[in-house]
């Protein structure tokens, strides 16, 4: 690990410090909230980010009654000098007691790595909610690696068993300006989520898979195995 990377533990424990103990008690209509996990495995989008070896991550967000929100959050990756951290900010809304929309911009920065910004990227956002389904799309005009236009739509249904256990499943395609793996501009990732609370955390499993091909992941500078199946467990505080 880089140095950065061994100062992580500490500010996310600096980080969660401040919010426990500034509560979650809203002031001026603004309230402080924020989370710590570590996980198996890192996935973004269904691609591993630390070829298949553990992520600590964590972030903090401020949120105003208003539906205003931002917020930071930040994990080990196995590239960029090992460290990514992204910006966000946008606007929620409940439309009625069964719908609701979030919109905003997210910015993915690599700040250990600033002889190379090529990785860094902003996203435009938006979803919308019905009940435990939500559809959403992201959208970027000049995606990692400047590789140009860049689509992500997804399909979550989110519901809960007896015994508080939370289901999730997911599908989701990301589609390219251009051909990324292999002759595909495009790939899905769909994904089998299971969550429960014990003693004050959250512990989640999941199962995720995309239809990118072996050779075509290390065609793209994975490894052979980081589009494969994979399953993730991770445990998480929130305070």
């Amino acid at each position: 690990m880089k140095s950065i990377i061994k100062l992580l533990p500490a500010a996310l424990l600096w980080a969660s410090t401040i919010v426990s103990a500034e509560g979650t008690e809203s002031v001026n209509g603004f309230s402080l909230s924020g989370n710590v996990s570590l996980a198996s495995d890192y996935l973004y989008r269904g691609l591993s980010q630390t070829t298949g070896d553990p992520a600590l991550q964590g972030g903090l967000d401020l949120n105003h009654e208003s539906g205003l929100y931002a917020g930071v959050w930040g994990s080990n990756v196995d590239f960029a000098d090992s460290l990514e951290l992204d910006y966000y900010g946008g606007y929620s809304a409940q439309i009625n007691e069964d719908l609701s929309y979030d919109v905003g911009v997210l910015y993915y920065d690599y700040p250990s790595d600033p002889s190379d910004p090529k990785g860094d990227f902003l996203e435009y956002y938006g979803s919308i909610s019905w009940k435990s389904l939500t559809v959403g799309l992201n959208y970027s005009n000049d995606f990692f690696a400047e590789t140009g236009d860049a689509i992500y739509y997804y399909g979550s249904y989110d519901f809960e068993l007896p015994m508080g256990i939370g289901i999730s499943l997911y599908l989701a395609q990301q589609e390219f300006d251009q051909a990324t793996f292999g002759n595909d501009d495009s790939y899905t990732h769909y994904s089998l989520s299971f969550s429960k609370e014990v003693l004050g955390v959250e512990l989640g499993l999941s199962w995720s898979d995309t239809d990118i091909s072996k050779s075509d992941c290390a065609g793209a500078g994975f490894s052979r195995n980081d589009c494969d199946s994979t399953v993730v467990f991770s445990i998480t505080k929130s305070m």
